[in-house]
């Protein structure tokens, strides 16, 4: 077997010793493993996703055949003994494009395992949200800002061919009829050959549509990804036609698309509480975000820690309100529900590519914790708006929300006292008296 566990001869790579000093043993990992990569032409059958630790697998096909250990959840953290982790998401991917060939020897750990030995690595440094500001956050050029280098970077020149499923909704399938089905597949024919990849519906065993899986090179897929919104948009309207909407809990905008992306000329009418408030800043961390708002209300420092989420993916000045989207989110206590309310507006950036410059919340239950929420934005269009980073997931981890008197985080519920930032305390001071941070995975 090419399947290899690294700790069986206890040897681990001096540069994966250096990153993560606290397991320097490949005793010390529990899902160390190596093998070889199985191209077949330029065929993987792999998901892949490029970050910070690495190139991510979402998911393996059973052709061309790979190894038992390349499965989804692990992470390919070196090819050919050239190290991945650390390098940065568009460095990964030249890397990891350059090396990629038949019988590469690739490097893995499980994801869960890498973020547990972040957080080991971490433990003892101090959460940039923690710090104590005396004189608060230093002023700094905007080179120094957190997202300057990736609203910037240059775009990479390897390629490296990849396959990504795009969801028609959220928990749900489409039942299409043999005369819409054979339209959509039309459809993405022609997308496939305008944008040279392959498109094609993921249909499950009861003929219901579950996503639409596109293959091809990394750029192409990047460039097909807005069209293929557009066409799901306007299948999901056809869907919704005289069927029931507790059926189907995905968001549409209440105005179609234009084309290119552009939601047309008409602006919509924003209500008069709406304003570019810039109440968040971002705070560095380990591959990841750091997302902190405030408010002078729990609803507006929500919001604003919303803002702030879809200001890393592009300068929300930059974007006109054309569209509104509507979101409902349900937790199982506060930090839960901050959770999902954000996740559902990244769903609909992932499905719709909306980008809202302004969130407003309608209704805050904070005894069932529920939200119902509107964002203003329109879709995003490369063509008009700087691309910055995609935001890839929420996550729970160090997330904190501050009110005047109490502190909810991944430790539990506490009295807010003296020990909490300065800074923090400031911002109560002036009337801001709620405040949210969120690590975003980027």
């Amino acid at each position: 077997s090419t399947f290899l566990m690294a700790a069986m001869d206890g040897q681990l790579p001096l540069w994966l010793a250096e990153v993560f000093p606290l397991r320097a043993k490949a005793s010390e990992w529990t899902s160390l493993a190596t093998c070889e990569l199985k191209v077949i032409g330029e065929a993987a059958g792999l998901e892949l996703e490029a970050s910070d630790l690495g190139m991510c697998v979402d998911g393996v096909e059973k052709e061309p055949g790979q190894n038992a250990a390349l499965k989804p959840g692990m992470v390919i953290v070196a090819i050919d003994d050239k190290p991945l982790i650390g390098l940065g998401e568009e460095a990964v991917s030249e890397t990891f494009g350059a090396a990629f060939r038949d019988k590469a020897k690739l490097t893995l750990l499980s994801g869960d395992e890498l973020k547990r030995a972040l957080v080991d690595r971490d433990s003892n440094e101090e959460c940039p949200c923690d710090l104590d500001e005396e004189n608060g956050p230093p002023e700094e050029p905007p080179e120094k800002l957190a997202n300057y280098e990736l609203l910037n970077r240059a775009q990479s020149s390897t390629e490296y061919p990849a396959t990504v499923r795009i969801p028609v909704g959220r928990g749900t399938v489409w039942s299409l009829s043999d005369e819409s089905l054979e339209s959509l597949r039309r459809d993405l024919e022609k997308l496939g050959e305008n944008e040279q990849v392959k498109a094609e519906p993921k249909i499950n065993r009861d003929g219901n549509i579950e996503s639409i899986v596109l293959s091809g090179l990394s750029s192409q897929i990047a460039q097909a990804r807005p069209i293929l919104a557009q066409i799901i948009q306007f299948y999901r309207e056809g869907q919704w036609e005289g069927a029931d909407p507790r059926a189907d809990t995905s968001v549409r905008p209440h105005l179609g698309g234009g084309p290119d992306g552009d939601d047309g000329n008409l602006a919509l009418q924003i209500p008069d509480n709406l304003q570019d408030l810039d109440q968040f800043m971002y705070h560095d961390h380990t591959a990841d975000i750091i997302v902190h708002s405030w408010g002078k209300t729990r609803e507006e420092a929500f919001e604003q820690v919303a803002v702030g989420m879809f200001n890393y993916m592009t300068d929300v000045k930059n974007i006109d309100v054309h569209v509104v989207v509507n979101i409902e989110a349900q937790g199982h206590d506060l930090l839960d529900l901050l959770y999902h309310f954000l996740d559902e507006f990244l769903f609909v950036f992932s499905a719709e590519m909306h980008i809202s410059r302004y969130v407003e919340i309608l209704e805050f239950d904070d005894k069932a914790f529920k939200i119902k929420a509107k964002g203003y934005g329109e879709k995003m269009n490369l063509k008009k708006h700087e691309q910055g980073t995609e935001i890839k997931a929420i996550t729970m981890h160090m997330m904190k929300i501050l009110s005047p008197d109490r502190v909810w985080s991944e430790v539990g519920e506490h009295s807010r006292t003296a020990d909490e930032s300065e800074d923090s305390l400031r911002r109560a001071n002036a009337g801001f008296l709620h405040e949210a941070f969120v690590l975003l995975d980027i």
